[in-house]
């Protein structure tokens, strides 16, 4: 009975050793197919867009998405025809240079809400991202620009943009126009050969009227001294603050702070000297004398923070300037010309 008892146990045994083997032999062999599936799911999809090309750009940065009928969809499609026609002016595909000049606004609206200036800034930053295209730098395009504005009476020519070109060293130059068309801006662009004047392309675009002056209303600031001593009068400094002159604004405000915290302390501790020879004794007699030096502590420093505060209001009107200042699409800002008043 005893035999029998061991010789079931030692089968049960066996039969579990039996099964956990196979278990463990059937997952071993499920392992490598799912091994073989997994570099599948990670695999990179042919044609995927974003793939950098030889300049380090993308051609997903040069065609970001835009809600269709926006003024930078309209940009973009601008930017795209202008792109085509610079890439058979390259030809054998090398780098070009290229400058964009401000573009000249044809209406009243277009000029007041300096859309010809917005257009451009908004083209050379899309051109920017083309693959094969090197823009000229801002301050020496503005410099020379406004050089050969003056000579030519605000106005340029296709000759006018060649010279423009040769003196920044570019390959070629956008010239073009912005006027009003109902409830849209027209957006006309040409594409110039700075060594020859020839009109290598032209395209036009569509935008929305009431998007462009909204755009231009929220990138456009115009600056004016009146607005300077304005700020100085409420909070000296912040005038200068107004101006872009940030350490003579935490000059003003330091100054005027550190006398106006100085009245206060001298107020308080003067009543509280005057509280004590209120009170008649011995000890406290000589506390008078200590209430009027805080007193008059408090005088000498109102009257500073008076000389300070009007000095803040007047060297903000005087060091502040009437100026249109653009926010540029890079983050920085240029100065568009005096505001009229």
């Amino acid at each position: 009975m005893r035999m029998s008892v061991v010789t079931s146990l030692s089968s049960a045994v066996t039969l579990l050793w039996m099964a956990s083997a196979s278990a463990e032999v059937s997952d071993t062999a499920e392992k490598p197919e799912k091994a073989a599936k997994a570099p599948k799911a990670k695999s990179a999809q042919p044609g995927k867009p974003g793939k950098p090309d030889k300049d380090g750009k993308s051609e997903q940065a040069a065609a970001p998405a835009d809600r269709a009928g926006s003024v930078q969809a309209g940009v973009q499609a601008l930017t795209e025809a202008l792109a085509a026609h610079l890439k058979g002016a390259s030809g054998d595909g090398s780098l070009r240079r290229v400058a964009v000049l401000p573009f000249e606004s044809l209406d009243k609206d277009a000029s007041s809400f300096e859309l010809g200036r917005l257009s451009a800034e908004l083209l050379s930053a899309r051109l920017a991202l083309r693959p094969g295209v090197i823009q000229v730098e801002r301050a020496r395009l503005t410099a020379v620009v406004q050089e050969l504005q003056r000579s030519e009476k605000g106005e340029l020519s296709p000759n006018g943009a060649a010279s423009v070109g040769k003196l920044l060293g570019a390959n070629q130059v956008v010239l073009g126009s912005i006027a009003a068309a109902g409830p849209q801006f027209v957006m006309t662009a040409r594409l110039v050969d700075a060594e020859t004047g020839q009109v290598l392309g032209a395209a036009d675009q569509n935008v929305p009227r009431e998007g462009f002056i909204a755009l231009s209303e929220e990138v456009v600031e115009t600056k004016s001294r009146s607005g300077a001593a304005l700020r100085s009068t409420a909070v000296p400094g912040w005038g200068q603050f107004y101006n872009g002159d940030s350490g003579r604004g935490i000059g003003y405000l330091s100054l005027a702070g550190g006398l106006a915290a100085t009245a206060v302390t001298s107020v308080w501790l003067g009543k509280e000297a005057e509280d004590d020879y209120n009170r008649n004794t011995v000890d406290t007699v000589g506390r008078r004398s200590e209430a009027n030096g805080h007193y008059d502590r408090v005088n000498v420093a109102l009257m500073g923070l008076g000389v300070v505060w009007a000095t803040s209001i007047l060297d903000a009107y005087l060091s502040g300037a009437d100026v249109k200042l653009m926010k540029l699409p890079d983050g920085g800002q240029t100065e568009l010309g005096a505001a009229t008043r």
